[in-house]
Parts: structure tokens; sequence; C-alpha cells
């Protein structure tokens, strides 16, 4: 089984459609739903984006330097969680250490920069994917729209969506006691 959380839904959703044979099911949580794809961005904003992100992975690394930095990335990150108290100095370190090696910077870039490829909601459509498919989300993340998740219900492999109340975008960093007995219970489910 595979469990992703954020944009990590694309690569899951991904691996489940090309290799069935190796995944009994996807478990998302807090799907990122890419809205600077051109899909869903206005035609008259593609050209500024693609400029906007043309420029920062030609041209960006002195910036990237410059935020990755302890006190940034924590001021970034208390920006999703409801409860900022769960960004921890070692939940920052945590994040802040790979950021901090050499490629990193053309490595988030590209991930920023991507414009094209499948959304959640074409991966959940094909008819490739025969996973099962379970999505819990924090309901006061304001990165991933509510009703765009709660969408997803509409999507035959899609089993279960699960609002969770009181957390933002990494609720099992926030509700470690909520989301992991979900995660247990999905494992359990799909492998039965």
């Amino acid at each position: 089984s595979l469990v992703c959380n954020s944009i990590g839904t694309i690569s899951g959703l991904q691996a489940a459609i090309d290799r069935p044979d190796l995944w009994e099911g996807v478990m998302s949580v807090n799907p990122n739903f890419r809205e600077l794809h051109v899909a869903k961005s206005p035609a008259f904003m593609q050209p500024a984006t693609t400029l906007v992100q043309k420029v920062l992975r030609e041209n960006g690394k002195p910036l990237f330097d410059s935020l990755a930095k302890h006190e940034t990335v924590k001021k970034i990150l208390e920006e999703p969680y409801f409860d900022a108290s769960q960004v921890t100095d070692e939940l920052v370190n945590v994040l802040l250490s790979p950021l901090l090696t050499e490629g990193s910077a053309e490595a988030v870039f590209d991930t920023l920069s991507y414009s094209a490829g499948p959304l959640p909601e074409q991966q959940l459509a094909d008819e490739k994917l025969k996973a099962p498919v379970w999505v819990c989300f924090g309901e006061k993340d304001p990165w991933t729209p509510p009703k765009r998740v709660l969408a997803l219900e509409r999507f035959a492999s899609v089993e279960r969506v699960i609002p969770l109340s009181q957390v933002g975008h990494c609720p099992m960093d926030e509700s470690p006691g909520v989301v992991n007995p979900i995660i247990v219970d999905f494992v359990k489910e799909v492998s039965a």
C-alpha cells in the first residue's frame, strides 16, 4: 500500500496506475490539486506563470538560498498548520536538512514549475487505476480546498473521504493519534 501526502498523491496514484500489480491501495493525506496547472489557471495567466517559473528555474538559486533558513522555513510551515505549536524545531530541522543539500534548489523549482502532467481527478478517473483509494484531509488546511476534496467521492476508486477537524495540511504531524489509526485501518482493509 502507498500512503502519500500533498504533492506525493500525484506520484502515489501514478505508481498505482503504472504498476497495479505492486500496490493494494493508495491513501492520500491532504492531496495537492496543483493550482498552477495549465488546466486550472485562466489562459491569460499562463504566459505570466510560465515566465515566473522559467525565471525561478534559471535564476532562483540566490532567492532559494536566502529562504532556506530555519526561521523562514518555520514561518512558511506555520501557514498550513492549523496548530502552529506543532511546527517544532525538530520538524523544521527534518525538513530543512534536505533543502541544504546540493541540487535541492533545482528540485524545489522543478516541483513548483511543473504545470503539466496529470491532476488527481484525471488519475482517479483512469480505468487502469484498480487500487482502492482513501483520502483524509485537514478541514483547516488553507492549501487544500475542502469542496474539491469532498468531490473526489464521485470517483469509483475512492472508497472513503475522511474530513479531519481542527488540523491543517499535515494532519499526520498535527494529530497523529487521529491519523495513524485511519492509516492502520486502511492498510488492514486493503490487505485483507
